[in-house]
């Protein structure tokens, strides 16, 4: 008739700690690289009221670019004075819409981008723009032209979120 099964002998199995702390060190690195750091300080002016919304994107390294309702500011100096949500004491190129001061500071920009690595996530840099919620679109649409022509087309909008 049928033989029973001999039963085998039970051994105490041992766990191979090392393939597991392998696994953990792959995952505990997986995430720290895949953690989004926002590390870029963003400086707001008091005279600044930005517009809000409710979208919300990974924050890239960027060229700061401020539209107050007194000054144009390029990561926090003084390129251009605004009264009534115009340039004012600056020149500017009406055939080709841009405000010069802030196009040859942006071409120095590129230059030195392109020299030397500056861009710490060597991905294209963009414009991290803020603009007061009041100005007119034509001041805001002058400053976006003009970037765009001195080699930075695109933009990320500082917004206040809701």
């Amino acid at each position: 008739m049928g033989q029973r099964p001999r039963r085998v002998k039970e051994k105490a199995m041992d766990l191979n700690l090392t393939s597991m702390m392998d696994m953990f060190t792959i995952i505990l690195v997986f995430l720290i690289f895949s953690f989004s750091n926002q590390d870029q300080n963003l400086k707001l002016d008091q005279d600044l009221t930005l517009p809000e919304s409710t979208a919300a994107i990974e924050f890239r390294w960027a060229i700061n670019v401020n539209v107050t309702p007194t000054e144009l500011k390029v990561e926090g100096n003084t390129v251009a004075k605004v009264k009534n949500g115009k340039f004012t004491g600056v020149k500017i190129d009406k055939e080709k819409k841009r405000v010069l001061p802030l196009f040859h500071l942006l071409k120095k920009f590129k230059e030195i981008e392109s020299q030397e690595k500056v861009n710490p996530t060597e991905s294209e840099t963009v414009i991290s723009f803020q603009a007061d919620k009041n100005l007119p679109f034509e001041t805001v649409d002058l400053v976006m032209k003009t970037s765009a022509q001195a080699g930075y087309p695109n933009f990320r909008f500082v917004v206040m979120k809701k």
